[in-house]
């Protein structure tokens, strides 16, 4: 009797599709390497030997500058400026920190989630287990770890402010109060699409049983 079972699993996938998977992956591990030098210089500018940076929003005022290492000068108007805070107390340097820490953790693991479904693809593995725990995994990722972020970060801002004798009345830094929230919309959508893929990883799993 001839074996009526499938071919390999990159049978099921075309050319095209295996093609893009590869794409993803090759994109996908050079977004790790990025995302490591990112978080290195930020944390080069913030953690700084004479106090901590930040970037705060200031009064729009005109400026002289020079840029390419004095090559060139402009002429403008300033609406931010990098600060050094002496004497930022503990608590909110271990929340920016952890705000630092939190960011990497959560964009690696949303460039591994991919990797992992670009890998799964690969293999024409669309509805596994394992794809819908990637899709999980992420839309959690992006769900929670922004405003958890930006919770940190209002707690290491209050202590730069407080360090510099400013007060806060509400209005230093409030255009980022909501910057969180696209990406939390986006991991709620993504979650919806979560639960489709589980849906259809339990229809594939029932077929196959009937076959």
């Amino acid at each position: 009797m001839n074996d009526l079972r499938p071919a390999p699993s990159q049978a099921l996938t075309t050319r095209s599709e295996r093609a893009d998977a590869i794409t993803v992956l090759i994109v996908g591990l050079l977004a790790s390497v990025v995302i490591i030098g990112l978080v290195s210089l930020r944390a080069l500018q913030t953690f700084r030997s004479d106090g901590i940076g930040w970037i705060l929003p200031i009064d729009q005022q005109p400026i002289e500058a020079t840029v390419g290492s004095g090559v060139g000068s402009l002429h403008g108007y300033a609406t931010e400026a990098l600060v050094i805070a002496p004497n930022v107390n503990v608590v909110s340097i271990i929340a920016i920190a952890l705000s630092h820490a939190v960011f990497a953790a959560a964009a690696l693991t949303i460039v591994g989630g991919t990797l992992w479904i670009a890998w799964s693809f690969l293999r024409g593995r669309f509805f596994a287990r394992g794809t819908v725990r990637a899709l999980a995994v992420i839309s959690w990722a992006l769900a929670l770890a922004p405003a958890l972020i930006f919770m940190l970060d209002t707690f290491g801002r209050n202590g730069v402010l407080a360090a510099l004798s400013i007060e806060n009345d509400g209005s230093v830094d409030s255009d980022r109060y909501w910057s969180w929230l696209p990406l939390f919309s986006a991991g709620v959508a993504l979650g919806l699409v979560t639960i489709a893929f589980r849906r259809g990883a339990r229809l594939q799993k029932d077929t196959e049983g009937l076959v």
